[in-house]
């Protein structure tokens, strides 16, 4: 949904190059619903917080275009 290495082409929001504690504090909004989503939540709710590490690292380590 958000693109190859979290790079969008449009329709929803770019992850790459984010902030690694930007991603981690929504993925975790999310999971608590306290964000508003239409699916993310749910796909949240099926990570660990040691899940969520390694996508915050892996998004926040790609290079932004």
């Amino acid at each position: 949904c958000h693109g190859t290495q979290g790079r969008s082409t449009g329709g929803m929001p770019s992850l790459a190059g984010l902030d690694r504690s930007y991603i981690l504090n929504a993925l975790e909004e999310f999971k608590s619903s306290a964000r508003a989503a239409t699916v993310m939540h749910q796909h949240a709710k099926g990570y660990s917080e040691a899940q969520f590490e390694l996508i915050a690292e892996y998004f926040a380590a790609q290079k932004a275009r």
